[in-house]
């Protein structure tokens, strides 16, 4: 088994406590706030505070809210403490190396991994319109920032994860020393980064219309948003110089709208009948070596990166086969049920009714139609109470 963590000779210790705290307080004219903490302290990131906070107005038939959150993400084990190979190495404190072209006695450190942090302002309405419509309609406006980094190369011979030394006998590429000038080349380790900060924004609504006992409409419609698909060096995430397609890539649709028909209480209340259609806007995506791409369907995947300073040449980098943008599909799916007796019912369900291509994630095989059925037997229990 290959060892994934620096603890050869050192113990890895991680220790986080902490606490929450939540109020309610009700306020005139019909409105409450709702706010709540949470403050943590982790050992490698220090205090790590989350606040919550809410402001609902009471309406006749709904209620109207205002909320904010901030919440922490913290790099995982792997990311803080990794040893793996001898060529990738955890950053949660910090990389002692002695980079190329200094003496072994010139030392630096990495600068040392922050914990995600995101934070979220909501603005909505849920409630009734009328006799028979009910809606739930919100905006929100969210930014991200200190992402981790896939695994990037630092020039340089690794001396210590943290506090817990790197034997140099271990190490993948622990370059050459000149015997005469005593200074370092060649040598070369990974390790992981922050980068980024993105601001994502967008509605969600939904509706429910009832036309009588027996018959409703349930629509929901998304609008998505993101200030991602902009040239903004900050999102450099493998910090080449260049933000390339993938790095400012939305990676999920725009817009998305389902919608189900239902049929209830047929037959005397034994039977019911659900139509439901979903319709997903065509959107491209990238996830590690996996690529799909509108521009690139049905080739060998590849990314522009900019123009190589070393030889003043573009710069591409090589992917997993194309098979096309996500999304752009409209499926219909079909569900119904009977109930026969009290202890005896059969569903049957048909996703995808016109089998039509429907591609959920890069790498992953297309969808086609699925069948299933089912057939429920419910045995009382003949004990009384």
């Amino acid at each position: 088994m290959v060892p994934s963590l620096a603890d050869a000779t050192q113990k890895i210790e991680v220790t986080q406590f902490g606490g929450a705290l939540q109020l309610e307080q009700k306020l005139p004219a019909g409105f409450k706030l709702y706010a709540a903490a949470r403050v943590d302290n982790h050992s490698v990131f220090g205090n790590l505070f989350a606040p919550k906070m809410g402001l609902v107005k009471a309406v006749p038939g709904g209620a109207f809210r205002v909320t904010y959150g901030r919440a922490n993400a913290a790099p995982i084990i792997l990311f803080q403490s990794a040893s793996v190979f001898g060529l990738v190495f955890g950053n949660g404190d910090g990389v002692r190396y002695v980079p190329n072209g200094a003496q072994l006695s010139s030392v630096s450190v990495t600068e040392k991994l922050k914990v995600e942090e995101i934070g979220t302002w909501e603005i909505g309405y849920k409630g009734k319109i009328g006799k028979k419509l009910y809606v739930d309609v919100n905006g929100y406006y969210g930014n991200s920032k200190n992402f981790l980094s896939p695994a990037i190369t630092v020039g340089g011979r690794a001396l210590s994860v943290g506090a817990i030394p790197i034997p140099t006998a271990g190490l993948l590429l622990p370059g050459t020393v000149n015997a005469q000038t005593g200074v370092l080349s060649g040598a070369a380790f990974s390790t992981y980064f922050n980068y980024g900060e993105v601001s994502s924004y967008g509605v969600d609504l939904g509706i429910n219309y009832f036309f009588s006992d027996m018959v409703s409409l349930a629509v929901k419609y998304s609008w998505f948003g993101s200030d991602i698909t902009k040239d903004n060096m900050k999102n450099d995430a493998n910090r080449d110089g260049f933000v390339s397609a993938e790095e400012k890539s939305l990676n999920a649709p725009k817009n998305r709208i389902a919608g189900t028909l239902s049929f209830s209480n047929l037959a005397k209340g034994k039977m019911f009948v659900n139509l439901s259609a979903r319709w997903v806007q065509e959107h491209d995506f990238y996830s590690g070596s996996q690529i799909g791409t509108a521009a690139g369907k049905g080739m060998r995947g590849s990314v522009y990166g900019g123009i190589n300073p070393l030889n003043n040449q573009p710069r591409f980098y090589a992917k997993n086969f194309n098979w096309g943008a996500l999304g752009g599909f409209t499926t219909i799916d079909v569900s119904a049920g009977y109930r026969f007796n009290p202890m005896l019912s059969l569903g049957v369900g048909v996703s995808n009714l016109f089998d039509v291509e429907m591609r959920e994630f890069v790498g992953s095989p297309s969808i086609g139609r699925l069948i299933s059925a089912e057939l429920k037997v419910h045995i009382p229990n003949g004990s009384k109470k």
